[in-house]
């Protein structure tokens, strides 16, 4: 009877949940874009880990590649795919979820300090400087221009470039403005040499006649894993929300692992990491989804992708679960 006693006291032990085995999951993330912060915050300050999870973390050199390995299933959860290509797997019938908002499109339109280019309405007619077509910026970039200022394909030329590349187009004349995050601006400080026209919150917000901020990076998970696997989802949204409070209180921390990571020097690490409460945020309030329907409706109008975005492709439960729990502990 003791034995018996013992046995089952052994098999409590290892069962509870300090002892349970860490729960497997492969987690991709952009790792050069603004994503970059983000992944880096949530691998190195080992928030998953810390829910009781193992990652297998993938890097990604392309903003493409992400969804791409969703749809492959070489990942399980995404950190932050681009939002038109992720409201775009939903309007194809990927079996993936967008699980939270994480990124806002904290841009802006620059022109070189000089410039005789005072507004947006000025760039008719102008070369500017973006990201690569089928990026959520790209889009955005077309969808103020033709629906705030009615302009058209041929009033403007987009240039998808790096934004270091960006800058030196502008100072030779190869175009007359850029998009250039905020991020970005904060680093280089005055030595950038530009002047703001524009802002893409503003310009957004004006568009939509809302207060909802644009979302440039969405976390997705693959459905057929969230289906096995729904707890684990939940305490990667609970990881994501940690981390995103974590990285806005500790922003040196946050400045010393973007050193490490992307061979920042102090000025920069320390901009990027100011920059923190301004672009990142881990949210799936109705508002939200709200937000992400109209961002889908602007889009397709805009012919960026086919299909029509339902709510369908909105899994808020994980969400919900995990700011229940974030509220309990405290």
């Amino acid at each position: 009877m003791h034995r018996i006693k013992a046995l089952a006291a052994a098999v409590a032990i290892i069962l509870a949940p300090g002892f349970a085995a860490a729960q497997e999951v492969r987690v991709g993330y952009w790792a050069s874009g603004v994503s970059a912060g983000l992944g880096f915050v949530l691998e190195d300050g080992k928030f998953l880990e810390k829910e009781g999870l193992k990652p297998s973390w993938v890097q990604f050199t392309k903003l493409a590649e992400v969804n791409r390995a969703l749809i492959s299933k070489s990942i399980d959860i995404a950190v932050a795919g681009g939002t038109v290509p992720s409201l775009r797997l939903g309007a194809e019938g990927v079996p993936a979820k967008i699980i939270a908002s994480d990124i806002v499109a904290d841009a802006n339109f620059v022109v070189p300090e000089d410039s005789p280019i005072k507004t947006l309405a000025d760039l008719k007619g102008k070369r500017i400087g973006s990201t690569p077509p089928g990026s959520t910026a790209y889009a955005l970039v077309a969808t103020i221009l033709k629906r705030n200022y009615g302009m058209t394909d041929k009033d403007f030329q987009q240039v998808p470039s790096g934004e270091a590349q960006l800058l030196t187009f502008m100072q030779r004349g190869e175009i007359q403005a850029a998009l250039m995050r905020t991020i970005t601006l904060r680093q280089l400080g005055p030595a950038a040499k530009v002047r703001v026209i524009g802002t893409v919150p503003q310009e957004w917000k004006k568009l939509i006649k809302a207060d909802s901020p644009p979302v440039l990076g969405v976390a997705v998970v693959d459905s057929a894993f969230n289906e096995k696997n729904p707890e684990v989802t939940v305490k990667f949204m609970l990881a994501l929300m940690k981390a995103v409070k974590w990285g806005a209180a500790h922003q040196a921390d946050v400045a010393a692992i973007l050193k490490t990571r992307l061979n920042m020097n102090d000025a920069e690490a320390t901009a990027y990491a100011s920059a923190w409460t301004s672009n990142y945020f881990a949210s799936l309030e109705e508002a939200d989804i709200q937000s992400l329907l109209q961002m889908a409706e602007v889009f397709k109008a805009e012919d960026n992708f086919p299909g029509t975005v339902t709510r369908d492709v909105f899994l808020p439960e994980p969400y919900q679960k995990a700011k229940a729990l974030m509220g309990s502990a405290k």
